[in-house]
């Protein structure tokens, strides 16, 4: 079973939500504003194929694992990882 959201639809919903990030892991206040804006451009949303509601959004140099609330719109951020090798040594917190 597929998402049934796109990257618009992504941006749309955490707009209207204003934003409201659920940080389960403790992220710096960096990584929250990253994510912020990547959310506000809808770029480089990834649907996750295998789990509704779930994606991956591309940031400089890291990625993002979300997960969006068909509910109620928050986003909820399960973990980052460095988009290459180079950038693990800055490591995403």
């Amino acid at each position: 079973m597929g998402c049934e959201c796109n990257a618009n639809q992504v941006a749309e919903m955490a707009v209207e939500n204003r934003f409201e990030i659920k940080d389960l892991r403790h992220h710096s206040p960096e990584t929250l504003e990253t994510l912020r804006g990547l959310l506000a451009s809808g770029t480089g949303v990834r649907p996750d194929l295998k789990r509704p509601h779930f994606f991956e959004l591309e940031g400089d140099t890291c990625v993002f694992y979300v997960y969006v609330s068909p509910v109620d719109g928050s986003v909820a951020l399960l973990a980052t990882w460095p988009r290459s090798q180079e950038e693990a040594q800055a490591r995403c917190h």
